[in-house]
């Protein structure tokens, strides 16, 4: 009754607000409209987020284009939910996503829908380091248990990345040359059009910088070198239409950086240099009749990471080690969006994925060489199949009910299912609840690495959503309210024996996790918008009947607060604030056990001038503040951007 009454408050308040707050028409000229667009991740249709119960956060491509100083996981890590350990700290450095407090490896990473693990990875994951935000048109991320529709790794939600595609006219260009702290230089080109019925986007971008110490440097006199980074990225993506109703379009895009690393929390190494190639490629078919739609896809995935170290810098036995990590993925995939209805439609699809890793470890030292390697056995196979029926605006009701059911190479079949009912209450207020499963399951590496674990079982999870958002009369007002609770069970964790030393994966009885997220945009007439979030997580984990908190390096709360401002004709102003609350550290970092809190000011400044040239500057960390995200690696103190850019 309790949590029926605070739900029915949060929807009467959010009307009564989003009403006094509702701005003129007439003299209302930057509208946002933030929480309404339309969205295909949440159920691979085109659909306003109005008809939908899903919790979906959209960077849109204006929001981008304000961003290009910016790497992708500091754009990202400013939406609700969402914590990117890492994203502040020297480029190349890892980049563990925390959505909704679950660990590094359940987010599942896609790629113009596509998905992009990494089975050469610890937990599976996508390093999206690998990624250049002018490779994008925009980002959609969707929260909440997510693997009906999209499989595993999906436990907390999904981060969809869109690429640029064709533009309407026969040619358009745009380039981009920006400059910044740590000697950092960024460039990036791109032409795109429309000839009859062919269309393409071409794009490069590049980034170098001299970096600074990853290392932290406690009596700052030991001399710890500059950690730079050097990146690489080409993308091109076509589509010829053959007819009314059949059409392909093919994307390919290759990344590749290079990065110097130290050897640890407070130690530096000279000689430690890590260098990441990624390509990915999609092929698409799609046939669109009057009342079905047909999408045949086929793509792969590879990733290369090679980690040289002559550790002559630090001392120690080892005197050269080369370590090789390479995941390959395959995915086939065929599905149909089919029109049953006025009102009720139904997305039916089947999924081949195919995944192997090839690791190798070479080391010599005083003792001699020392090598080993991951066998040919570090596999898997999946085979899916999954239905969601839809009915969108029946009555103000709208509903989803999806299942999958999956075959896995090692463990068989498992099945998860979506339940997400959404009720209109009038024209701006929507009330939703989300009951749903998820899976993932164990990584290449934990299950055939020398610390692996043959008989680990999959994870699964129950999440359950419940939530309000509102909209004022013309939208540039909105707010959303959401609760959450994520159960998961057979948790897989690293554990070292105390008695032995010896360290393996496992299965952990259970995690339970909780928490809120209040997103909402204030129009502020012809100036521009104000933009808030907040979020909560907390949660434990439970094994043989002991609860213990291990939301390791994941903040409890989360503040982030942004006002575009059109100031004068052609002149945008950006402020920009962020809270980061109290955390636990790291099972094996340093420092005392809670991390402190810490905030950032940030402001972007735009200048449009002519007709297609923009001057812009980035300010981040203004008043240079000393925070660390994992304690004995350095964050960036006060740095900027600062760049032209033009369309032609």
């Amino acid at each position: 009754m309790k949590g029926k009454f605070l739900v029915l408050t949060a929807v009467v308040f959010s009307s009564k607000l989003l009403a006094q707050l509702a701005p003129n028409p007439q003299r209302d000229t930057v509208a946002s409209k933030v929480l309404d667009e339309v969205v295909v991740t949440a159920t691979r249709f085109q659909q306003k987020q109005s008809t939908t119960g899903k919790v979906v956060s959209v960077i849109d491509e204006a929001t981008l284009q304000r961003s290009v100083g910016r790497t992708l996981t500091e754009i990202i890590n400013t939406q609700a939910g969402v914590f990117i350990n890492g994203a502040n700290n020297n480029l190349g450095t890892n980049q563990d996503v925390y959505l909704r407090g679950a660990g590094t490896g359940n987010t599942l990473v896609l790629i113009d829908g596509v998905p992009v693990s990494d089975p050469s990875q610890i937990a599976n994951n996508f390093d999206l380091n690998s990624i250049a935000p002018g490779q994008l048109e925009r980002i959609e991320i969707l929260k909440g248990a997510q693997s009906t529709l999209w499989g595993s790794d999906a436990v907390a939600g999904v981060i969809n990345l869109i690429t640029k595609k064709g533009g309407a006219s026969k040619f358009n260009g745009n380039a981009l040359l920006s400059y910044g702290s740590y000697n950092t230089l960024r460039g990036s080109t791109a032409v795109s059009g429309k000839l009859n019925k062919f269309n393409y986007n071409i794009g490069y971008n590049f980034t170098g910088s001299n970096g600074f110490s990853t290392a932290q440097d406690t009596v700052g006199n030991r001399g710890f070198d500059k950690d730079g980074f050097g990146q690489n990225n080409v993308q091109a993506n076509v589509g010829y239409a053959f007819s009314k109703r059949f059409s392909a379009k093919a994307l390919y895009s290759f990344g590749r950086y290079n990065t110097a690393a130290d050897a640890g929390a407070f130690r530096d190494d000279k000689d430690y240099n890590a260098t990441n190639t990624n390509n990915f490629g999609n092929v698409e078919f799609v046939y669109a009749a009057e009342k079905i739609k047909l999408h045949f896809t086929q793509s792969f995935v590879t990733a290369k990471r090679v980690f040289t170290d002559d550790s002559g810098s630090i001392g120690g036995f080892a005197k050269f080690s080369r370590a090789n990590y390479e995941g390959r993925s395959n995915i086939s995939e065929l599905f149909a969006n089919i029109t049953l209805g006025k009102k009720v439609s139904l997305v039916s699809g089947m999924q081949y994925l195919g995944q192997n890793t090839a690791q190798d470890f070479f080391s010599l030292s005083s003792f001699g060489p020392f090598a080993t390697a991951l066998g040919d056995s570090a596999k898997i196979r999946n085979f899916s199949v999954y239905n969601s029926l839809l009915v969108t605006n029946a009555n103000g009701f709208n509903f989803e009910a999806g299942f999958r059911y999956n075959h896995h190479s090692i463990y068989g079949g498992n099945a998860t299912f979506t339940i997400n009912p959404s009720y209109n209450i009038d024209a701006q207020t929507r009330v939703f609840v989300n009951i749903s499963s998820a899976y993932k399951t164990p990584s290449l590496y934990q299950l055939y690495s020398e610390f692996g674990n043959k008989n680990l079982n999959p994870e699964s999870s129950i999440n359950y959503e419940v939530g309000v958002q509102a909209y004022g009369a013309n939208q540039a007002n909105s707010i959303r309210i959401v609760g959450f609770k994520r159960n998961i069970n057979d948790l897989i964790v690293f554990f070292t024996n105390p008695s032995t030393f010896n360290s393996v994966y496992i299965n952990r009885d259970e995690q339970n996790d909780f928490g809120f997220e209040i997103e909402s945009t204030i129009g502020l007439g012809k100036l521009g918008s104000w933009n808030n979030n907040i979020s909560y997580v907390d949660g434990s984990g439970r094994t043989n009947g002991r609860e213990a908190k291990n939301l390791f390096r994941r903040p409890n709360f989360v503040l982030n607060s942004t006002i575009t401002l059109e100031v004068a004709t052609g002149f945008t102003i950006m402020p920009g604030f962020r809270f980061v609350g109290t955390r636990l550290k790291g099972q094996f970092d340093a420092g005392p056990t809670t991390q402190p809190q810490y905030y950032n000011f940030d402001c972007y400044l735009g200048y449009s001038f002519a007709k297609n040239w923009r001057l812009f500057a980035d300010l981040r960390n203004i008043t240079n503040q000393t925070y660390f995200d994992v304690v004995g690696f350095n964050s960036r103190r006060f740095n900027f951007m600062t760049g032209l850019s033009c369309s032609f």
